[in-house]
């Protein structure tokens, strides 16, 4: 158990795109485990893949999450269901990519696990205290649907009105969707997944109460940012397409957008902002 941990705790520490190595940890952890399933299903001992994963998945009993304390990091990573895995994948990516040059990649995968802790609390309590969880008996929750709740939510609180076109529905709010799947999941805490969709509530809050406080931390600063980055991406577009000489190397400028991009535009020196600004300028 402790390799799995330091496995994840990897994601966190090295450089790089963030989301993208949660995304990629997910698959290959998916493909092993099936791998697995599979082989020991054709070996007749099935039993054993089963032994395994319950100690893996985060179990709904007070005494057996004591002596699993793992579970509350490896239950997030873990899915048996293709598709299960696919759409969890599909919305981190599609929700990530839409805040993670506004937070940074380390505090979005920081958001991740957050969301993730907060649906297997919520998880934990409601099936501990509320007697209709409670009469459902004891269970085991898997995936990683909590961390996206929280990715999901945080990017329509920052940026509520940042359009994603829908098959047959055209141009919607990011907003609207968030607020669809909150309801839906609420709404499902009484169906035969209530643990998974409690989950959800647990990291959709959490993710709310991280978007509002990388907004209060940091206003007017954060609205500010949210403008650079945005006209600096559209900047960045137009150089691209541009023939004429620039007064701002085109590698110079992707060097500070990617920096934005890592730790944010307030990780940015002096003389980088100034440069950016230069940049701007001479686009209009």
């Amino acid at each position: 158990m402790r390799s799995i941990l330091t496995d994840i705790k990897n994601i966190i520490q090295q450089p790089g795109n963030g989301l993208m190595k949660i995304i990629v940890a997910n698959g290959a952890i998916f493909i092993a485990l099936m791998i697995a399933r599979v082989g020991l299903l054709i070996a007749g001992e099935s039993g054993l893949f089963d032994a395994f994963f319950a100690q893996v998945s985060l179990p709904s009993t007070l005494d057996l999450i004591i002596q699993r304390p793992w579970s509350l990091v490896t239950y997030f990573f873990l899915h048996i269901e293709i598709f299960h895995l696919i759409f969890n994948m599909m919305f981190l990516y599609w929700f990530g990519t839409i805040i993670q040059d506004f937070i940074g990649n380390k505090r979005l995968v920081q958001l991740f696990f957050y969301g993730g802790l907060a649906g297997a609390a919520a998880f934990i309590l409601a099936m501990n205290t509320v007697s209709f969880f409670i009469a459902k008996g004891p269970n085991f929750l898997n995936g990683a649907s909590a961390g996206v709740f929280a990715v999901v939510v945080a990017a329509a609180t920052i940026r509520p009105n940042y359009q994603v076109h829908l098959l047959l529905l055209g141009p919607v709010r990011i907003k609207y969707i968030a607020a669809f799947y909150v309801l839906w999941s609420f709404i499902e805490t009484t169906g035969s997944n209530a643990g998974g969709n409690i989950a959800h509530l647990g990291g959709a809050i959490l993710g709310f109460i991280f978007a509002k406080n990388f907004l209060a931390a940091s206003k007017p600063q954060a609205i500010f940012e949210i403008k650079i980055k945005e006209f600096a991406q559209v900047v960045n577009q137009q150089f691209q397409a541009r023939k004429e000489p620039e007064t701002v190397p085109e590698d110079e400028l992707n060097a500070i957008l990617d920096k934005i991009s890592q730790s944010g535009y307030d990780s940015l020196s002096d003389y980088e902002q100034k440069r950016l600004f230069k940049a701007s300028q001479k686009n209009d």
